[in-house]
């Protein structure tokens, strides 16, 4: 059987989950693979808190910059991200009991093309070309391209507000590591186009927002999938939902399998988990001259479930307004 689901010929969003589970449970080497990750973050906790407390006193000066981490970050370098705008600048990494800010090859070059920052970095944190880093970018600097890093780093912001007078969406927090990193959790499954697959890779596709949404006594996880243009097509619609939906049926398995407590704390979770979960999966797009309609079906898996629901915003530096059905 191929582990490939064509999303423009496969429309029936229970017979994509049942697939994708399938695929699951007959290769489960990444159930080894996650429980190990989810292992080394818990190991990581101090050392990554203690980089946060340090940098927080001037990141937090700083509004166009953010924290942010990576699975493979926080696993295998123990480092976490500095953040632009959503474009991933640069990373910070205690080197030889140094707090050390740096960029890769490969981030010295977007640095230049989108940020006109060509300098590339290997200092400590309270260096003068470490305060040099901060106060440019404290600038308003023009930002070309990567829109929808744009819109993924302005949701979150958004979302993370604790004050629901200053919320254009309460009820809903982003996860983040540590309860303080945002990050993308990665999966097994490549749903970036129009296609669903199986991959090797443990990171092989990640969800662009993970979040918590709170109904009630219940708090759902919220599975986001966040595009840089409005909806004109309903099957356009369909496939963005296939694609959320495969990365839910994959937090759903991840969550019943031999780590699944370990990462339902990790995700931001204090309770034990419950023997029933529901998981939304959310549509996000600016607001356009096509609304999204709402999807209806609701898929199960044994005692838990899947909801789909959608997100319309707009913007200019920040989120103005939110529209949505998540509390319908």
């Amino acid at each position: 059987m191929s582990n490939i689901i064509d999303l423009r010929k496969t429309t029936d969003l229970q017979q994509i989950a049942d697939t994708i589970r399938n695929w699951l449970m007959e290769n489960d080497n990444w159930n080894k693979q996650f429980a190990k990750y989810a292992d080394k973050i818990n190991q990581q906790k101090s050392n990554i808190t203690n980089i946060i407390k340090v940098v927080k006193k001037n990141i937090n000066k700083i509004p166009n910059l953010n924290l942010y981490a990576s699975i493979s970050g926080v696993t295998n370098n123990k480092s976490i991200d500095i953040r632009y705008k959503g474009q991933n600048i640069a990373y910070l990494k205690n080197k030889n009991e140094i707090l050390t800010l740096y960029t890769t090859k490969e981030q010295t070059k977007t640095n230049k093309t989108y940020l006109n920052w060509s300098k590339k970095l290997d200092c400590a944190w309270d260096s003068s070309d470490a305060v040099n880093f901060r106060n440019y970018f404290s600038l308003n600097i023009e930002k070309k391209g990567q829109v929808e890093h744009r819109f993924e780093s302005m949701l979150i912001e958004e979302f993370a507000k604790q004050v629901s007078k200053d919320k254009k969406l309460c009820n809903i927090q982003p996860v983040k590591l540590y309860k303080e990193l945002a990050f993308q959790m990665p999966t097994v499954l490549s749903a970036s186009g129009k296609t669903i697959s199986l991959s090797k890779s443990a990171r092989a596709g990640g969800i662009d927002i993970l979040a918590r949404v709170k109904h009630g006594a219940k708090t759902n996880l919220c599975v986001i999938e966040l595009k840089k243009d409005f909806i004109q097509k309903e099957q356009d619609a369909h496939i963005i939902r296939g694609q959320g939906l495969a990365y839910a049926v994959f937090l759903r398995e991840l969550l019943r399998s031999s780590s699944g407590k370990d990462w339902y704390k990790i995700f931001g979770y204090e309770k034990e988990l419950p023997n029933s979960l529901t998981i939304d999966v959310c549509i996000a797009v600016p607001k356009g001259n096509s609304e999204i309609l709402p999807e209806n079906q609701i898929v199960q898996i044994e005692k838990d479930k899947i909801h789909f629901k959608y997100i319309c915003f707009e913007t200019k530096e920040i989120i103005t307004s939110i529209t949505s059905d998540l509390f319908s």
